[in-house]
């Protein structure tokens, strides 16, 4: 099986680094990484050169486009893998054996589409603040809760050849895209953490204004059907609290034995 990562890249020169280090740095070798940058005026162009000549398995193009969602797109269409991932450039894989792991499932599981699993919380430091392993798959939950992400999830090529993304969606275009592909095809949650998620000042889900996000998610939940009633709340109110202690009890059982040694240690370049 081979696997395909989609990162799309605009001015990520900061960290882009560190995320092509630990696809590059995977045990399972059978891979490509394919980055589709937007035309970034910073120093990105000049690492993604360097890293190419360290690694043949890096393809990368750089051109303006319509945003992460068409850079995004772009990456499917030109992926050649059986399975796909898509990671942001300031995200990167938790430790080298992901892929392996990742693989290893959906050998086992052969009706399984979709494979989710843990993902680590990092400053822009790569200073580990939390983890969260998600729950067992319910379509009902996930239009509540957000517990599955691009940064989190790999699926079979079938997927994206029925899907690709919305790209007039910014802020929730990972979470209405995962909404649609498990609705058509089966998931698998693994307690592997997968992924670290960077959360850091310049990111888009920290810049965007309020007012934008609250018209993307009142269009997701009108194409989707989601009916935010009285009902509706009252279940998201609960199940909020329900996550985060689960949260809490997360952080509590992995952060106090992987914090000081982070396994992704190995990935960072800065």
């Amino acid at each position: 099986m081979k696997i395909s990562i989609i990162t799309p890249s605009f001015n990520q020169a900061d960290y882009v680094s560190t995320c092509l280090a630990s696809v590059s740095g995977q045990i399972y070798a059978n891979i490509e990484h394919i980055v589709v940058d937007g035309g970034s005026t910073d120093r990105t162009i000049e690492l993604l050169k360097e890293f190419k000549q360290k690694d043949s398995r890096l393809i990368y193009s750089s051109a303006p486009d319509e945003g992460q969602g068409d850079a995004v797109n772009k990456g499917f269409l030109n992926a050649t893998g059986d399975i796909i991932a898509w990671i942001n450039s300031d995200d990167y894989y938790f430790d080298e054996s992901v892929f392996e792991h990742v693989v290893g499932l959906f050998k086992s599981n052969p009706d399984i589409d979709i494979i989710y699993g843990g993902m680590a919380y990092v400053d822009s430091c790569d200073k580990l603040h939390h983890v969260r392993i998600p729950p067992k798959y319910n379509y009902d939950l996930l239009t509540r809760i957000a517990y599955i992400g691009n940064t989190n999830a790999f699926y079979r090529r079938k997927v994206i050849e029925r899907h690709l993304l919305d790209k007039n969606y910014h802020f929730v275009i990972d979470h209405e895209f995962m909404l649609r592909i498990t609705k058509d095809f089966k998931a698998l949650r693994t307690q592997k953490v997968l992924a670290c998620f960077r959360v850091h000042s310049n990111a888009k889900t920290q810049v965007m204004s309020k007012k934008s996000k609250d018209i993307e998610r009142i269009r997701r939940n009108e194409y989707h059907g989601i009916r935010t009633n009285l009902y509706y709340r009252i279940l998201l109110y609960r199940d909020r609290i329900i996550y985060r202690l689960r949260n809490l009890y997360n952080d509590y059982k992995y952060l106090s034995a992987v914090k000081e040694n982070p396994p992704f240690k190995k990935f960072i370049t800065r």
